[in-house]
């Protein structure tokens, strides 16, 4: 019997270390419970975009902190993306396990997507930060206190 081999899902990877690369990223709980409805986990988790070894190592564009999910346009400045996301997941599940979380926080995996030379980075920014609108959470996405980006 021959064992099916998973499909790699990413890129070179050498891309993911490249600091001219913008990436849309997607990264979702596990079993998609939104448990960033309680504002203090939510607030814990953006506040580690900014800090520590994550944030010293990308450069962020937009994000936007759904109740089961996060959207993050970043670039890597230093390191491999792939490394500093896996080790951002672990950091920030062991921190909201240490506030009262139980259980896996993330799942297994999240989604890139490679911004090409035509997509315009500012309209990617405006698609992540409106999807709480789009959701039906808020009316407007400045209404919404878990998204940012750049050009605000």
């Amino acid at each position: 019997m021959t064992l099916k081999r998973r499909k790699n899902i990413r890129l070179a990877k050498e891309i993911y270390s490249n600091p001219n690369q913008i990436f849309s990223i997607t990264i979702c709980v596990k079993d998609r419970r939104p448990i960033f409805k309680d504002s203090a986990w939510a607030e814990k988790i953006l506040e580690t975009l900014k800090t520590g070894p994550f944030g010293k190592g990308v450069i962020c564009y937009s994000y936007c902190l759904m109740p089961d999910h996060l959207h993050l346009q970043i670039s890597p400045k230093d390191g491999n993306l792939i490394d500093l996301i896996n080790g951002w997941k672990s950091y920030t599940a062991n921190l909201l396990g240490k506030i009262g979380h139980v259980g896996s926080c993330w799942q297994r995996s999240f989604y890139d997507h490679a911004l090409r030379k035509e997509e315009d980075i500012k309209m990617v920014a405006e698609y992540i930060v409106t999807n709480p609108v789009r959701v039906g959470l808020v009316k407007n996405w400045k209404e919404y206190p878990y998204s940012w980006h750049k050009w605000m």
